[in-house]
């Protein structure tokens, strides 16, 4: 894949953690919200590695209700303790993740904060400092929630490593039109990346070569041949169960997680997108078979949408 995204500008998280999500508080008063548990279907057991939950962060939540009701079906449901602040998404009543509402001096730039499911996060979180990360918000509980810390990688991408209480949302190979569907971490530093989460999580990496035809060119833009191709992309494994990607990114550009969704053909949803008022920043022609795109919502909060089930010869 290659992605156009230099504007994209470091989010400044921590104030908004701290503010909505009720850091270091394990009763959070009247004008933070109460989070809803992970799952009420939970595999039993803590899937380590796996993203479990999503939380998008924006200026106009109004825009984004807006958009990602338009464009995927999603529901909205406010929240009593915190009205105008924070809503649950669901999806066929069932909630897959949560809109929280920050001000510009809580938050530079929107972005969909994603969660890894680890067994111990105060661990986690020592481990991580180790390898060169950030704390953005301490080890702290949320009640329904469990325990969780925000973290700054070493290349500059934020996540929350998080252990639920309610046990970790089950495996399925099966995903419909609406549903999460995976997620990678796009970074200026894969190979700094992969060593990073392998060492937090215990990830196994699989590199893979840019495969976006044929033949690639180089910075000099001269042909290469196909077995010459860079890794650009990297599968990251726990067990049997792959759980992650992370992508290199062009220097320029601010590295951040991206989730996808699912969609039953990816150039109808680009098409939706932008007449809801999404920004293309990478159009399914650059990938391959047209089975992806990435776009920023109109509040400019960064996202994929892939084609499920995957088209005939597709590789990641």
């Amino acid at each position: 894949m290659r992605i156009h995204c230099s504007t994209l500008k470091p989010a400044t998280i921590v104030m908004a953690c701290v503010t909505i999500l009720g850091a270091c508080s394990s009763t959070p008063p009247p004008s933070r919200p109460v989070p809803p548990p992970i799952t009420s279907d939970a595999a039993g057991e803590t899937l380590v590695g796996k993203v479990i939950w999503h939380d998008l962060l924006t200026h106009d939540a109004g825009a984004a209700l807006e958009f990602y009701e338009g464009l995927f079906g999603w529901d909205f449901e406010e929240s009593e303790e915190a009205p105008g602040r924070y809503w649950d998404i669901t999806r066929e009543g069932q909630v897959i993740g949560s809109v929280f509402a920050a001000n510009a001096d809580e938050l530079d730039s929107p972005l969909w904060l994603v969660s890894l499911s680890v067994p111990d996060v105060d661990g986690s979180v020592s481990r991580a400092g180790g390898l060169g990360a950030s704390v953005a918000v301490p080890p702290s509980d949320l009640p329904n929630r469990g325990r969780y810390a925000v973290l700054e990688d070493p290349q500059g991408a934020f996540f929350v490593v998080l252990r639920s209480t309610s046990g970790d949302p089950r495996d399925t190979q099966h995903h419909d039109p609406g549903e999460w569907l995976w997620t990678e971490l796009w970074t200026t530093d894969a190979r700094g990346a992969v060593d990073f989460y392998e060492g937090l999580m215990g990830y196994r990496s699989e590199g893979i070569a840019a495969r976006l035809e044929e033949v690639a060119e180089d910075e000099y833009g001269e042909a290469v041949a196909e077995g010459d191709l860079p890794v650009v992309f990297f599968a990251m494994s726990v067990g049997e169960e792959v759980r992650a990607g992370i992508h290199q990114l062009p220097a320029e550009a601010h590295p951040h997680w991206l989730p996808y969704v699912a969609v039953g053909d990816v150039a109808e949803a680009v098409a939706r997108a932008v007449e809801l008022g999404a920004s293309v920043l990478l159009p399914p022609e650059a990938v391959n078979n047209g089975e992806a795109a990435i776009l920023a919502d109109p509040t400019g909060a960064p996202f994929g949408v892939q084609q499920w089930p995957r088209p005939e010869g597709g590789d990641r």
